[in-house]
């Protein structure tokens, strides 16, 4: 259980530090947004390898460290969804602010 909270914390920090870089260059909501929606839609479609190299862009664009999943014990599409979930609240409680 300890393992998967510190995934849970990893998954959520990694979405809440690249949420920061992106919000704070010109126009970064929008393609906060755009990143979010695509990585939605590749999932929704089952394209779970398309999500896992939008995350891996958006970690090395915006210079976070990518948090790795034991893909042998975890269902990656579960962690990939909270991360993308995760971005989206970032968005919607930027609106606001």
């Amino acid at each position: 259980m300890e393992n998967i909270t510190k995934k849970y914390e990893a998954a959520v920090n990694c979405a809440a530090e690249i949420s920061q870089v992106i919000l704070d260059m010109e126009g970064g909501r929008f393609v906060l947004s755009m990143f979010s929606e695509l990585l939605m839609n590749l999932l929704g479609e089952g394209n779970l390898a398309g999500a896992m190299t939008v995350l891996q862009k958006l970690c090395e664009v915006s210079e976070v460290p990518f948090f790795e999943l034991e893909l042998e014990e975890d269902d990656p599409a579960v962690w990939t969804t909270l991360f993308a979930d995760a971005l989206i609240d970032v968005i919607e409680e930027s609106i606001f602010f």
